[in-house]
């Protein structure tokens, strides 16, 4: 994996308000005292409508499933601490090992959506705990029901990872993430953009765009770190969408969550309309994410400039990023693609923040 060049766009100030600042850049060799760290677990994600996996650096790459197609394709891999992955595929959640055998399926119970309705359908985000005991899914519909507004509307569930069970946590928000073995995050919209909800709790506000930038967006799909410390999320929309990271106070994993403080806003990447699914490194050190160019892996630096990223498969989408060791036999392991980012669009890039300008 080599080392890009980061291009530094505005300043973090900036981007909050709305307006950026000149942009200057900062070649490897002028970033000193930033050492790439040697990055752990594996990383499983989508490319061609099946699910892949492959090493942090890029090594590894192996095909996970082989049934997927345009017309029925694989959704939202994750994969629990031992390894033992779930999906979404059609309207089921398929649990499987890292070679795709297949070890059980859930057709998973329709949710009472916004609009009092039961919504059902393909369960578009997956997310199976890191202790492999519950698989959390959520569902997206557009529909104008009568009486209400129209609108996509989510519903979020959870079930037991072997068999089916009655959901133990349902909400009307979306995009669940494990917390700890018995917390989700999960996002909705305006004034419930950021939120924590407990296994046989209801959903709770944790924080909104609004409560820390001048002019706020659309915030959600947050990843945060196994530590509770770092954080980060995918804010704005369209052709202004960027990640933003964040510095964690208090302790979301287990702190009630009215309580626990408004992050601190710390760094910000250019923006890019396909940059989705940020998922955190089990050490806090990286985080992987979707960009135009694909599968891409950033090390966090100590400070913005100091971030160092670089696509690491051409073409994927939807990671999660697990401990768990890459592991895939029988089946064979394909070498990674190699690409030059001479002439070809950056990955990714960091706005550092002018009101702290480090880590």
């Amino acid at each position: 994996m080599g080392i890009t060049r980061l291009v530094v766009a505005a300043t973090l100030a900036g981007a909050l308000a709305g307006t950026a600042a000149p942009s200057y850049s900062h070649t490897a060799s002028e970033r000193s005292g930033t050492a790439r760290a040697v990055l752990t677990g594996s990383i499983v994600f989508l490319k061609d409508d099946n699910v892949w996996i492959v090493n942090p650096d890029g090594s590894g790459l192996a095909q996970v499933t082989r049934d997927g197609t345009h017309q029925s394709p694989y959704y939202s891999p994750s994969m629990s601490d031992d390894g033992i992955l779930a999906a979404g595929k059609d309207q089921n959640i398929v649990r499987m090992r890292q070679n795709g055998t297949v070890l059980n399926t859930i057709d998973p119970p329709a949710l009472t959506n916004s609009a009092g309705q039961p919504q059902d359908g393909v369960p578009v985000h997956v997310a199976i705990s890191p202790d492999g005991t519950r698989i959390a899914w959520s569902t997206a519909l557009s529909s104008c029901p009568v009486g209400a507004s129209c609108g996509t509307r989510q519903v979020t569930g959870v079930t037991g990872a072997t068999q089916l069970t009655t959901p133990v946590a349902t909400s009307t928000f979306g995009d669940p993430s494990w917390v700890t073995n018995t917390r989700l995050m999960i996002h909705g919209g305006f004034l419930s953009q950021m939120m924590l909800q407990d296994v046989g709790g209801s959903a709770q506000h944790w924080f909104d765009d609004q409560d820390y930038a001048a002019s706020s967006t659309d915030l959600g799909d947050g990843s945060l770190s196994r530590d509770g410390r770092f954080l980060v999320a995918v804010r704005g929309f369209d052709t202004s969408t960027h990640l933003m990271t964040y510095q964690v106070s208090g302790d979301p994993r287990t702190g009630e969550p009215a309580s626990v403080p408004t992050p601190s806003p710390d760094c910000v990447t250019s923006t890019d309309a396909r940059l989705a699914s940020p998922t955190v490194s089990p050490d806090g050190r990286a985080f992987a994410f979707q960009d135009s160019d694909g599968l891409t892996v950033m090390q966090v630096g100590a400070t913005c400039e100091g971030y160092v990223s670089a696509t690491i498969v051409p073409g994927g989408s939807h990671p999660f990023w697990s401990p768990a060791a890459n592991n895939p036999a029988p089946w064979t392991t394909v070498r990674a693609a190699r690409r030059s980012t001479s002439g070809r669009r950056r990955p990714s890039r960091v706005v550092p923040s002018s009101a702290t300008g480090s880590r």
